[in-house]
């Protein structure tokens, strides 16, 4: 899809509204989100019960895929981009797109703004499954292609407790009572 304008559908609103329910036991400093229509949405289905202020972060967008949008993975079978994706993803660069590595730089600057006056609350910031992955690869400093592997569902939760010193992973892809929405 890339960073195409498609909304949620029905499924995507029912499961946004379910992790609104869930989040809204928290208090939240605030929310950030892709200003990706679907992201977007999933925020203001988010920050409703939160009462938290929704801000849009254009660098939380989804990964630029260039000449790939619009298309279906396997038609660009043989695209050398394609292969080193899952191997290089901080060096592949579909035509017209943008590397992991590249994303991870814009996204990491705005979260760090983001949470630069924190306050002793979480922050939700709402974005895509590749740009989720870079930012928890940058704080757990792992490798672009290690952080591959890791599952990132629509409308799941990963959590980061970020200090000066240091990231601790607190759940990565959970997914409260969303299952049965499958």
């Amino acid at each position: 899809m890339g960073d195409q304008p498609i909304p949620l559908n029905e499924t995507g609103r029912r499961q946004a509204q379910v992790c609104a329910d869930v989040l809204s036991r928290t208090p939240i400093a605030g929310l950030f989100t892709s200003p990706v229509l679907r992201a977007v949405q999933t925020a203001e289905i988010l920050a409703r019960p939160c009462q938290a202020s929704l801000q849009h972060l254009s660098d939380l967008r989804e990964i630029g895929v260039g000449d790939w949008v619009n298309r279906y993975w396997k038609d660009f079978a043989d695209d050398p981009a394609k292969r080193d994706w899952y191997t290089q993803p901080g060096l592949a660069r579909p035509a017209g797109g943008e590397t992991l590595q590249e994303v991870q730089h814009r996204a990491v600057t705005a979260v760090e703004q983001a949470i630069a006056d924190a306050q002793d609350k979480p922050y939700v910031f709402v974005s895509h499954a590749d740009v989720i992955r870079a930012i928890v690869a940058h704080y757990l400093r792992l490798d672009l292609a290690m952080i591959r592997h890791a599952i990132i569902d629509h409308v799941s939760v990963s959590g980061l407790d970020v200090t000066d010193q240091a990231a601790r992973l607190l759940f990565l892809n959970h997914r409260p009572c969303l299952d049965r929405f499958l």
